[in-house]
């Protein structure tokens, strides 16, 4: 006698299995005719991950140069189902920067889950954005930026030894590397009162956190923010490296308590 239940069990589950499978393919699909609609040319998108995957693989900036060649100045992106506009036409820019700058005056909402990231300049919006910016505003003046001018000085005499060196030894040099490493030296010592040598100690840890938060690739943290904002949010995940965030974030406050115990002031950003 056939014993209906040990079929009813897998036929059910089978259902069930391919039931969702059809609704999981469905909602991470359901607005990539976003675009289409709206004759505006756009990366074509898969299921789930929509456009965003092309920047786990390589940086941001050559993804971006591709499509802007490939699709125009004007064209749509998915982050998982969300459209993206992506504009690249000058005009346009101008007008949306400063014509039509009251109808576009935030960035993209961007929560990174660290509280003490969260206050950055570039992240910030509203009333907290003026507020910082008017803040950190008199720290870039005139005078502030001529005193500062012993330190552009310092770090360039590093970068000329650096290209001795690489000639009298017949090397080629990566002026990428070069230059990142000025550039570097500069922050560290104007912002953190600390001297360094980036190019000749790539194994400093101030060089090694940095490297880690401001690297151009994306990683999981970051595409997870891209396909489930609310969830990262609520879980409280950052999409900075918590060892480099954690890292900068004691060097700073040791700086700050240096200044209240000492009332001396080094370097430039006060």
């Amino acid at each position: 006698m056939l014993d209906v239940t040990s079929i009813s069990g897998p036929l059910i589950a089978g259902v069930l299995v391919l039931t969702s499978t059809v609704l999981f393919y469905w909602y991470s699909t359901r607005n990539f005719d976003y675009w289409s609609k709206r004759n505006v040319p756009f990366v074509r998108p898969i299921p789930f991950l929509g456009c965003a995957y092309a920047y786990t693989k390589r940086p941001i900036h050559e993804v971006d140069e591709e499509r802007y060649k490939k699709y125009g100045r004007l064209h749509g992106t998915f982050e998982g189902t969300r459209p993206f506009l992506v504009v690249g036409d000058p005009v346009l820019l101008r007008d949306i920067l400063v014509k039509d700058f009251h109808i576009f005056p935030h960035r993209r909402p961007l929560d990174s889950g660290d509280p003490v990231m969260d206050k950055n300049l570039l992240i910030v919006t509203g009333e907290d954005w003026k507020r910082i910016r008017t803040i950190m505003t008199p720290t870039f003046s005139t005078g502030k930026i001529k005193r500062m001018m012993y330190i552009f000085k310092e770090c360039s005499e590093t970068v000329i030894q650096n290209f001795k060196k690489a000639t009298e030894n017949g090397e080629s040099v990566e002026l990428k590397r070069i230059f990142g490493a000025f550039t570097m030296d500069v922050i560290a010592s104007s912002a953190f009162s600390t001297k360094l040598d980036s190019h000749n100690d790539p194994e400093n840890e101030f060089v090694q956190m940095a490297t880690k938060i401001f690297r151009p690739k994306v990683n999981w943290r970051v595409l997870m923010y891209f396909l489930f904002p609310n969830f990262v949010k609520f879980m409280g995940i950052s999409i900075f490296p918590p060892k480099g965030t954690n890292f900068f974030r004691d060097v700073t406050l040791n700086i700050i308590a240096q200044r209240k115990k000492t009332g001396q002031v080094s370097g430039w950003l006060r």
